[in-house]
């Protein structure tokens, strides 16, 4: 059995293979750091300890300290994460390496600033009086974009982004070598350009200093107090058409309004919310085209009449990647994908074009065993949201290597369809995506209950439950028999009957029969400490706060936010502490207190959503 991998490996040129950076756009070779929190950060409860990068660079982010580090607030944005630096001393650091030296570059990045004060610093790689590169803003909300060049010379010109009050931007930053000397900056803010300048300064000046995220090295007073998304780097400017796509992607994901080229309008409600893992191609001259992209499982390429200001982009509803259980298929067929993409196909102004027939091959890494001749590629042809009245298109498969599997030559995605695959045989070419969920549960005698299910096996021999209390030194409490293969839903349950007192982590390790092992998602659960007077969970909360306390003459509880005010919520008592609804408020830290006779307990909260 295997689990499939959230990203592909990435390709080593952007012409060989897809593209395989943010909304299809980079390679290793040109995607130099690529972080988003909703797919790489790992968290010690709420704080983050490491920002792993998804480039393929290996240019992971760090806190120096636990003191240092920034808080993992879940679902803030249109459903995905954000990382939240508190202004005081949070800070994330890359080690410095060759790939972030560079005298031009294009880095877009998805940021909140939540209190304006002087220098509030995004990223820098560099001191403040000498960085290769930098972004921070003053108290105005302006965006400083500092050079420091082989003259010793430092300018920071102000771009009015205007990302304070909480509100995220989508912002990039390029710098360009004009004539193999002279450096161009380009400040954009949703996909439209608010700053640009030509110098006459030398080349950026590299060094050895780590890249910072949150704070600038040797400052104090700068740490950023704000959140961010997403952060993206490629060694030299994306062109026009990239540019385009990334935006479409960042929007879509973050369901943030782009202020031009806005053309993947799938991501809307009205159209099903087809908004994960945008990607596109496209062209828009002859020098500014972007022909081969991969998004998820997804790549498309080789378009036959691509033309001048012609795109086509894809994303998905994030259904299970499996069909196990799925039903609107066409006659012949034995089950289909849940996921489904859907597609624009449009001009920039989103008017319907044409860009030929293209090449769709999918990913099918983790899916079991799979026969070629048992896929169908299916087209929504008739767009009324059911496939099950549609004939499959009549191309065959074909298997190109590494899992991967091609529809040559397709003419059936115009714009607003939806696609999806199918199989003709559930036994030999299953499709399944195993683990369904995985969970844990505190029983009142302090035990953990462990809970998951699947919807099909492949080869599977066991599994291993695994505990840690710091999230990064793993024990095995117990292992469970797998079924070998299984084409039905099975649930398992396991019991940690001694946990940690405290947070305690679990994952679960599935092993094959061959030895091969992966690991699944990490949850949490506390448990109270048994002289513990006062515990406040879950932490961090969306709707409902369990308080239990065991002071004594305890007369009173309240809901505190980050000034040490009184707010109102609902609180419902209990036989042994009480209950408070939070679903109301915004998101953002609080303070739970209890007044007893041993004086006034307090415990943090954070909500989010």
């Amino acid at each position: 059995m295997r689990y499939l991998p959230l990203i592909a490996a990435l390709c080593i040129g952007p012409g060989a293979l897809a593209q395989t950076g943010p909304g299809g756009v980079g390679t290793s070779a040109n995607n130099v750091l690529w972080l988003s929190a909703d797919n790489s950060a790992t968290v010690a409860g709420t704080a983050v300890t490491n920002w792993t990068d998804r480039s393929g660079n290996g240019n992971n982010a760090a806190s120096p300290s636990v003191a240092t580090r920034s808080t993992w607030v879940g679902s803030a944005l249109n459903g995905h994460p954000m990382i939240s630096f508190d202004g005081v001393d949070d800070e994330m650091r890359i080690p410095d390496a060759g790939s972030l030296d560079m005298n031009q570059w294009d880095i877009f990045f998805v940021s909140a600033e939540n209190t304006a004060k002087s220098n509030n610093a995004w990223l820098a790689k560099g001191t403040s009086t000498q960085p290769n590169y930098a972004l921070w803003s003053p108290n105005d909300g302006a965006m400083l974009m500092p050079i420091f060049d082989i003259l010793n010379l430092l300018s920071s010109p102000a771009a009015p982004v205007g990302t304070t009050s909480s509100s995220f931007s989508l912002l990039e930053y390029t710098n360009t070598v004009i004539f193999f000397l002279f450096p161009s900056r380009t400040a954009y803010k949703a996909g439209t350009t608010i700053y640009s300048d030509a110098s006459l300064l030398q080349l950026p000046a590299n060094n050895a200093n780590p890249l910072y995220l949150g704070n600038v090295q040797g400052t104090s007073g700068w740490n950023m107090d704000g959140d961010l998304a997403e952060v993206i780097i490629y060694d030299s400017p994306v062109n026009s058409t990239q540019r385009i796509i990334v935006n479409n992607y960042l929007s879509a994901k973050y369901a943030l309004p782009l202020s031009a080229n806005n053309i993947y309008v799938q991501d809307d409600p009205a159209n099903g919310d087809y908004d994960h893992e945008m990607a596109g191609i496209g062209r828009t001259g002859l020098t500014n085209q972007h022909t081969d992209a991969r998004g998820g499982v997804v790549q498309i390429n080789n378009a036959t009449g691509l033309g001048n200001n012609e795109f086509l982009l894809w994303g998905h509803d994030n259904a299970a990647l499996h069909a196990i259980g799925s039903t609107d298929f066409p006659v012949g067929l034995q089950g289909r994908w849940h996921r489904v993409w859907r597609v624009n196909e449009v001009n920039a102004a989103g008017g319907a074009v044409d860009v030929g027939n293209v090449n769709i091959t999918f990913d099918l890494t983790g899916q079991g065993p799979v026969t070629a001749s048992d896929l169908r590629l299916l087209v929504d042809l008739n767009n009324n949201g059911v496939f099950a009245d549609d004939a499959p298109v009549a191309i065959a498969a074909s298997s190109v290597g590494g899992n991967l599997y091609r529809f040559a030559g397709v003419n059936a995605l115009v714009n607003d369809r939806r696609f999806t695959l199918g199989t003709i045989n559930l036994v030999q070419t299953s499709l399944p995506v195993e683990l369904l969920n995985f969970e844990a549960d505190v029983r009142e005698d302090r035990t953990v209950h462990l809970t998951w299910a699947t919807a099909s096996e492949q080869n599977n021999d066991h599994y291993t439950v695994q505990r840690s209390t710091e999230g990064s030194d793993w024990i095995d409490v117990t292992t469970v028999p797998g079924a070998g293969t299984s084409l039905t839903m099975l649930e398992y349950s396991a019991l940690d009957p001694q946990p940690r007192a405290g947070l305690n982590y679990y994952r679960l390790q599935q092993t094959d029969h061959d030895g091969h092992s992966t690991v699944s998602d990490v949850v949490s659960v506390h448990i109270g400490r048994a002289r513990e007077e006062l515990l406040v969970y879950p932490v961090p909360a969306q709707d409902l706060v369990n308080v239990v306390f065991r002071s004594k003459g305890q007369n009173g509880i309240r809901l505190l936010n980050d000034r040490g005010q009184q707010i109102g919520a609902p609180i419902t008592a209990t036989a042994n502490g009480a209950v408070i609804d939070v679903s109301h408020l915004p998101i953002g830290t609080y303070l739970v207190a209890v007044v007893s006779e041993s004086g006034t307990l307090t415990r943090r909260l954070i909500v989010s959503r």
